[in-house]
């Protein structure tokens, strides 16, 4: 089994363009799989901090602590400071567009990470999760001043203001409404930075940010040019002294090669995307994280499969490093977990250096 505090040793040295003694393993796994592994519904999971924590630390024990705990609400985290939020019995939690017309972001301002939506939740989320972690015993991959527990992920700044818009309709207003679309932009960007800035003054610091955005993976080049390229940028600069991550799984086959613009230290892609061509084209300017398909193999093929696709994935990336070996895709509900032991198992096969 691999060491977690060498693993994350190693994310750190193919983010910042080294080559580790080994390809590390990067495992995305969201909300769906911790709730289902820890035998709680999604919205049992994501109403009470105990049961978070239950089933984080599950996972964690599980796959030999190579996954963090963290608080977590997915994708309507920052949306929920704008909009409505529907929570299914068992399925992830989803926002009701809070604008009716593009001319509605006039009425829209900044919210107040400190007071408004889930953030002051999460923050209570993150005292309870730690207190009861470290009355428990449980560590953690990535630990901080104040415990085990961490915070999740980021939502790229396109898919929060399609989620505050609608993604249709946000689609459409680039083209007919594209002054009220950046001046959505602007709002989402604020949001986000102020939100990593909550996260750093109860981490007393930051060590790794992964930012997802597969709407953004839905622009035309011109469109990903000017809605997301300098929104990402002024996130990514700003935490340079730490991991970055851009996330995209969507099908980004004119915009891919893109990436590096963002600003990010690390590439999380879609499984569609061959890295080889990734590799030749940007692999140079960043670390690239994918990418066995997370449905198609991860989740309906048996364990050999997966060893043989991480391991193609590993001859066509791995060479003079900068890669490290994760899904195309997050991990999601009733994926095998000797399936995830498969990707960790292929470092240690075809990954060393």
């Amino acid at each position: 089994m691999v060491d977690p505090t060498m693993n994350a040793m190693r994310m750190m040295q193919i983010a910042n363009g080294m080559k580790p003694d080994q390809v590390p393993v990067f495992l995305p796994i969201e909300s769906g799989f911790m709730a289902e592994f820890g035998g709680a519904s999604q919205k049992q999971y994501h109403h009470d901090p105990g049961i978070m924590l239950e089933c984080q630390a599950k996972v964690s024990a599980r796959f030999g602590g190579l996954t963090p705990l963290y608080t977590d609400f997915g994708v309507v985290t920052e949306a929920a400071a704008f909009c409505d939020i529907f929570w299914p019995e068992d399925d992830s939690p989803w926002a009701h567009p809070a604008m009716e017309t593009a001319a509605d972001v006039a009425r829209l301002k900044v919210p107040d990470v400190e007071r408004d939506g889930l953030f002051p939740q999460i923050i209570e989320y993150f005292e309870t999760m730690n207190n009861l972690a470290l009355k428990r015993g449980v560590r953690s991959l990535v630990p901080n001043p104040r415990g085990p527990v961490g915070f999740g992920s980021l939502r790229g700044p396109v898919v929060l203001a399609a989620m505050i818009r609608g993604i249709n309709e946000f689609l459409m207003d680039l083209i007919l409404a594209p002054k009220e679309m950046h001046a959505l932009m602007e709002i989402a960007t604020q949001t986000l930075l102020a939100y990593l800035d909550l996260q750093k003054n109860h981490l007393g610091g930051l060590s790794a940010i992964f930012m997802c955005d597969d709407v953004c993976g839905l622009l035309s080049p011109h469109l990903f040019e000017e809605f997301f390229i300098p929104y990402a940028k002024r996130i990514f600069d700003a935490h340079k002294d730490v991991i970055t991550i851009f996330h995209c799984d969507s099908d980004m086959a004119k915009t891919v090669l893109m990436a590096p613009l963002t600003g990010a230290k690390a590439f999380h892609m879609g499984y569609m995307h061959d890295l080889a061509h990734l590799k030749a084209e940007i692999g140079g300017s960043m670390c690239l994280l994918g990418n066995v398909p997370p449905v198609h193999v991860m989740l309906r093929r048996p364990k050999a499969e997966v060893v043989e696709a991480a391991r193609v994935c590993i001859a066509k990336a791995a060479p003079g490093g900068g890669f490290g070996l994760s899904c195309g895709g997050v991990i999601d509900r009733g994926t095998p977990p000797e399936n995830i032991d498969a990707l960790i198992e292929a470092t240690e096969l075809f990954g060393k250096y």
